[in-house]
């Protein structure tokens, strides 16, 4: 489903044309499983997730995909 999403972000020109969403999806899920992983009833707050997705997808997200961030559109 994720790779899925990234597909939709990436036909929108948001990401790269070669970005290779099945492995980001991957990377996505294993980060975030670790960033929330051992943790004692407390989740990671909001600015932390939105770190770890940032630096997985940064290689990969268009200048375009960033002001649409900026702006609310892909939070």
């Amino acid at each position: 489903m994720l790779a899925a999403y990234l597909d939709a972000e990436r036909e929108l020109g948001r990401l790269a044309d070669d970005a290779d969403t099945d492995t980001l999806a991957l990377t996505l899920i294993g980060a975030g499983h670790l960033l929330f992983a051992g943790r004692e009833g407390v989740p990671p707050d909001a600015d932390a997730v939105h770190k770890v997705v940032a630096g997985v997808l940064a290689g990969v997200v268009r200048e375009s995909g960033r002001a649409a961030r900026c702006a609310g559109g892909l939070d």
